[in-house]
């Protein structure tokens, strides 16, 4: 459940937020398991999978609005003539 909430906070710190919801979904669906096993409640790991589950897509959101952000940037510099910004990419 920590990692849950931890990735929500990071979401903006360069793909940090992404990796630690994945781990944290990880983490969850074992903890799910070994608490059905012993018999323990598993409100806890249920919990963790919930919030990771909502990171993992406000990330992908995050990621996706950041694309389309950059991909407005470019066509506003550049318009519909791509060459200039094909010359500069040759200089690299």
């Amino acid at each position: 459940m920590i990692l849950g909430i931890a990735s929500l906070t990071v979401a903006s710190f360069y793909g940090f937020g992404f990796i630690t919801a994945v781990i944290g979904l990880i983490l969850g669906i074992i903890g799910r398991k070994k608490s059905v096993e012993a018999g323990a409640p598993t409100g806890m790991a249920t919990a963790g999978i919930i919030l990771s589950a909502i990171a993992i897509a406000y990330n992908l959101l995050v990621f996706i609005a950041c694309i389309a952000c950059f991909a407005a940037i470019g066509a506003a510099e550049y318009g519909s003539d791509w060459s200039e910004f094909f010359d500069m990419l040759d200089g690299f």
